[in-house]
């Protein structure tokens, strides 16, 4: 292939190398110690290549003392503590090298000598940032376990506190540096803490078996520490970090809906009209909430929208056995987070860059006045476009992640045949989802969807033989 100007060709080269120990102790089957401590170098912080990270776990097994020994309730019983490290190095390989680019951005050409065609310039996309090391996540963790009555109750208990430090996040430079992108710092601490519990109950009655467990844990995610860094907005994701909220929050306006009348937007913006400035805004334009009620909307209204991090996950698992038919079943779902519908922004245009959503029929027009989506088309106002919580959904659901029913052949049926086992069965996947999110899939793992392709949803049919 001939290189022309402009070309540019991107290599980068990511090298890792990691050891791991571990040492493991039991004393009469009732105190147990594991440690482990592992190094891990990487080639993405010049300065700080290796990261050293150990952890600590210890356990009582209560149950095995012997006071408890022939407890006829008490089948097991577990005391568990832990502490550990591990770290992050999830950037790209030149975040803490000095990039320079011929041709992104463009126009960075200049005239040499008597020529008039543009030489091939350069331009500094982000300077070095000294000083990069390792991300890292301490964990204290305190759990039980526990089984009664011959473990036809059992379960689990935990509570624990993550400490995420030295976050690798972008920080905001001033202007005048002439960064292109952001660089990244080491400048963010996040504090995710919360409880974790699981119930199951397992038995059998005569040729009838079955195993019914929850799951749930609730967590509060904040970002505690900046490291003197400032806090920064993602513009395009409109997702902030800043102490005391949570990781990626949402930062905007709150909508209120649209504006009936031009006397409704002198009413609401009072302030603007005192100050002998001229309104932009007219009917069929979003209104956003004044919050701090100067009768001015502007960056000071704008307010903490909701994040990603449901502050509540919960499962089911179900399994039922009946001579030799077999059904089993796990529902899945989350609760408290909030997801940004980006694909909204175009689907509920002007029709100019995408296709228009069939909820375009409920947009404000003059014969359309009691429409609940601003007029994409209005020529005095550009806050329509704004960021706000009109795009910000509810992202909790309910879905059944899997069911399959099946079938295994008597042995006696089987073993004419010289097989050892046949079972027939059927799964569907994704069956059926419950939600409020007006998006393909609410499984958004980032909190911004795009137009994410869903998750399917799939009938599968099988069998199982072992000779």
């Amino acid at each position: 292939r001939s290189r022309g100007l402009g070309d540019v060709y991107k290599r980068q080269r990511t090298r890792r190398l990691s050891f791991l120990g571990r040492l493991f102790y039991s004393y009469d089957d009732r105190y147990l110690l594991t440690v482990n401590f592992r190094a891990d170098g990487s080639s993405k912080f010049p300065e700080n290549t290796w990261g050293y990270f150990p952890s600590a776990a210890l356990a009582w097994r209560i149950s095995e003392e012997s006071f408890l020994r022939d407890n006829a309730v008490l089948d097991n019983l577990k005391l568990r503590l832990g502490w550990g490290q591990i770290g992050n190095d999830k950037i790209d390989e030149s975040s803490f090298s000095q990039v320079m680019d011929t041709n992104n951005p463009y126009n960075v050409g200049y005239v040499f000598g008597s020529s008039e065609t543009p030489a091939i310039g350069a331009t500094v996309l982000t300077y070095v940032n000294n000083g990069g090391k390792w991300e890292f996540t301490e964990q204290w963790n305190l759990g039980v376990d526990f089984g009664l009555w011959g473990n036809k109750l059992y379960g689990t208990a935990d509570a624990y506190i993550r400490d995420t430090k030295d976050m690798l996040l972008s920080v905001t430079t001033p202007a005048h540096v002439g960064n292109r992108y952001y660089p990244k710092a080491n400048v963010g601490t996040v504090r995710n803490q919360g409880i974790e519990l699981m119930l199951g109950h397992a038995n059998t009655v005569g040729e009838f078996s079955y195993d019914i467990s929850g799951n749930v844990s609730f967590v509060k995610n904040r970002l505690t520490h900046l490291n003197g860094g400032s806090r920064y907005l993602d513009t395009y994701t409109n997702q902030l970090y800043d102490e005391g909220y949570a990781l990626f929050s949402f930062w905007g306006y709150k909508y209120e809906g649209v504006y009936r009348s031009d006397e409704e937007v002198e009413a609401h913006q009072w302030g603007v009209v005192e100050k002998g400035e001229t309104l932009t805004e007219h009917a069929g334009d979003a209104r956003y909430a004044d919050l701090n009620g100067d009768g001015i909307i502007d960056d000071n209204d704008k307010t903490d929208l909701g994040n990603p991090f449901p502050w509540l996950t919960y499962g089911l698992n179900l399994s039922f056995n009946y001579k030799g038919f077999d059904l089993s079943m796990f529902f899945q779902g989350v609760y408290g987070n909030k997801i940004y519908n980006a694909l909204r922004n175009v689907t509920e245009g002007d029709g100019t860059t995408a296709t228009l959503s069939t909820t375009m029929r409920d947009v404000w027009t003059k014969n359309n006045p009691d429409g609940t989506i601003p007029n994409p088309s209005a020529s005095g106002s550009t806050r329509n476009k704004n960021f706000s919580s009109r795009l910000v959904e509810d992202g909790a659901y309910f879905r059944m992640k899997n069911i399959q029913f099946g079938y295994t052949l008597p042995k006696h049926i089987t073993e004419k045949a010289h097989m050892s086992r046949v079972r027939f069965y059927i799964s569907a996947s994704n069956l059926f989802t419950i939600t409020g999110y007006t998006g393909y899939d609410p499984e958004v793992g980032t909190g911004v969807d795009w137009g994410n392709y869903p998750q399917a949803r799939t009938i599968l049919f099988g069998t199982n033989i072992n000779f």
